[in-house]
């Protein structure tokens, strides 16, 4: 009896863990979709929605009318709706569901306490815990970080700050017509540039830029000298990076607070990005800053994802020129002074002696 007991405790657990494989299969395939762009199906739309519009996450009316005004507006004015036409929409119960799939399995793009409470879905212990309520309406930083230089003389730590997350989806369509047009299936990435590919390299780059108007670039760099511990200096960099950034984006204007902010990164290996994500929240929260509120931080694959893309590009050319600073022939050299000519970046202004990961200086540089 208790050989079987043990064998349907296995069978049980056996189960359990095929069911978690399979809700974080789904979990990666959907975040990849939303922050891609390439949606396909009515969970990726509603996936994009909540992430770009954090008051679809608590109200699924919002969720719906953004819905419909987004991709059903051949059918929806934005302003008024029959019944005839309410007939033709995609129905909010629909919707509903796919939120709820989301936010409740995925636990993707959470809605607020209080109305998870309502919805009946946060745990018990959580219920009766004070917790800070995002206001309505919060506006995001989707904040793209990747670094290079692990191996050599300079770590450097780059990011690229949208704030606009429907104008990116309407850019991202139009760069991934322009690949099918040019039929282009490979993805951008410095280290597999050839020379036949450096045209498209910075047609790609330059597309980009002019689409993405209100984007941002920032970059933190660090002598390595007498570091030990790579890791964990890109983990202080990568903290850094995104503490003053905010600072930055607030103090100029150019996107002040209150905002929620979402971190993505390149992803590597499960173990090491999940405790670096950690890390980050759990110093950025210790931080205080009044009116920032953290959303979701996640490891995303960089296939089809031109954010990942455009940040890799970005600081392989600051690395090519750091550590290749006399030459200029190779295809490579060419794309890294494309690159920073058209964002104006000023090597000059670089202390490369610095090897103090909390003294060093984050570039901004707004396109």
């Amino acid at each position: 009896m208790e050989k079987e007991d043990e064998k349907n405790n296995e069978e049980i657990e056996s189960s359990d863990r095929n069911i978690d494989e399979k809700i974080e299969k789904e979990k990666s395939e959907l975040l990849n979709k939303v922050l891609s762009g390439n949606l396909e199906t009515k969970r990726d739309k509603v996936g994009f929605i909540l992430n770009n519009n954090t008051s679809a996450r608590n109200s699924d009316i919002e969720l719906a009318w953004s819905y419909w005004n987004t991709f059903e507006d051949h059918l929806f004015n934005g302003n008024s709706i029959t019944k005839e036409v309410l007939k033709q929409l995609t129905s909010i119960n629909s919707l509903t569901r796919s939120r709820a799939r989301i936010q409740n399995e995925y636990k993707l793009f959470q809605a607020n306490h209080a109305v998870k409470k309502h919805r009946g879905v946060l745990a018990n212990e959580m219920k009766n815990l004070a917790v800070e309520e995002k206001p309505e309406g919060l506006e995001t930083y989707s904040v793209y970080i990747d670094e290079t230089g692990k191996t050599q003389n300079y770590l450097s730590v780059g990011s690229l700050w949208v704030v606009d997350g429907f104008k990116a989806y309407q850019a991202y369509n139009e760069i991934k017509k322009w690949k099918d047009q040019n039929n282009i299936k490979y993805e951008f990435h410095f280290s597999q540039l050839s020379k036949n590919k450096l045209e498209k390299y910075k047609e790609f780059f330059l597309t980009f830029l002019k689409l993405n108007p209100t984007v941002g670039f920032k970059v933190i760099i660090l002598n390595k000298k007498g570091i030990t511990n790579i890791n964990s200096a890109v983990t202080d960099l990568t903290f850094h990076i995104i503490h003053k950034g905010i600072n930055h984006e607030h103090s100029t204007g150019r996107a002040p607070l209150p905002r929620l902010l979402q971190v993505w990164i390149d992803n590597e290996e499960k173990g090491s990005d999940q405790l670096k994500i950690e890390n980050l929240k759990e110093r950025i929260t210790g931080q205080s800053i009044s009116n920032l509120y953290l959303g979701d931080f996640q490891a995303v694959d960089s296939k089809e994802n031109f954010g990942i893309q455009i940040v890799d590009i970005f600081i392989a050319s600051i690395n090519r020129k750091i550590h290749n600073p006399e030459s200029s022939g190779n295809h490579k050299d060419e794309l890294a002074n494309y690159v920073l000519e058209l964002l104006k970046f000023d090597f000059k202004s670089i202390n490369l002696e610095n090897n103090k990961t909390d003294k060093s200086t984050v570039f901004n540089l707004n396109y």
